[in-house]
């Protein structure tokens, strides 16, 4: 009876570790996109338009939500050959199950005669087929609306404080609202793109570097983009 009893049990602890090992194989499965492709010949994301300044994006997915994308990508496209057009290009990744996709495109306006930088991000749930909102991503790492507010206003006062060090202007002449003002950043939650690369969140944020001071002496196009995690 004893021994019918210990053969029951390591029975027991036995189904226990196969179902436990099954469970996590399920869980750690990597998501396969490959079964969503309109086209199995291309990748996920590829080229519409291929020239030597310019590569527009299509996502190879026939889906309303993804669709939508691709239409909105069309209008930037559209928008941007208004301009005195530099180029316009992209970079995507998937991680895990989220597709991210940036958009960057370098404008010359006829009015003002500056080179501007446009981004453009999309990020989609590839499992529930959602367009992933700002808060979704922030979500999905962990971090409140709070935090990135925090995280930007010190970035913000970096460049700010340095500016100052390099004699661009002083304190007295623009205090630091005057600086984000100038920068037309007031709300720092607001036109971010944020890009997950690699399961690392990364973010890009165009902000107007054409004052009276010369900034644009001292930003770069480095300055537009934030390492997050």
């Amino acid at each position: 009876m004893l021994k019918d009893k210990k053969i029951i049990i390591i029975i027991v602890v036995v189904l226990l570790i196969l179902i436990s090992i099954f469970l996590l194989l399920i869980k750690n499965k990597k998501f396969n996109y490959n079964n969503l492709l309109s086209n199995k010949d291309l990748d996920i994301v590829y080229p519409k338009v291929n020239t030597e300044t310019d590569k527009v994006p299509n996502i190879n997915i026939n889906n309303e939500v993804i669709n939508n994308i691709n239409k909105d990508i069309d209008n930037i496209y559209e928008d941007y050959l208004i301009f005195s057009a530099g180029s316009f290009s992209y970079n995507y990744n998937v991680s895990k199950d989220t597709l991210s996709l940036i958009i960057t495109a370098y404008i010359t306006r006829p009015e003002s005669n500056n080179l501007d930088i446009i981004y453009k991000s999309y990020n989609v749930d590839l499992k529930k087929m959602k367009l992933l909102t700002d808060k979704d991503i922030l979500d999905k790492f962990n971090i409140t609306e709070e935090k990135m507010n925090y995280y930007l206003s010190n970035k913000f006062f970096n460049y700010y404080s340095d500016l100052i060090n390099n004699n661009y202007f002083t304190q007295e002449q623009c205090d630091f609202k005057c600086f984000l003002e100038s920068k037309n950043v007031e709300n720092l939650l607001d036109n971010n793109n944020y890009y997950i690369n690699n399961n690392h969140l990364e973010l890009y944020k165009s902000f107007n570097i054409y004052t009276d001071y010369n900034e644009e002496k001292y930003f770069n196009e480095n300055s537009f983009h934030f390492i997050v995690t």
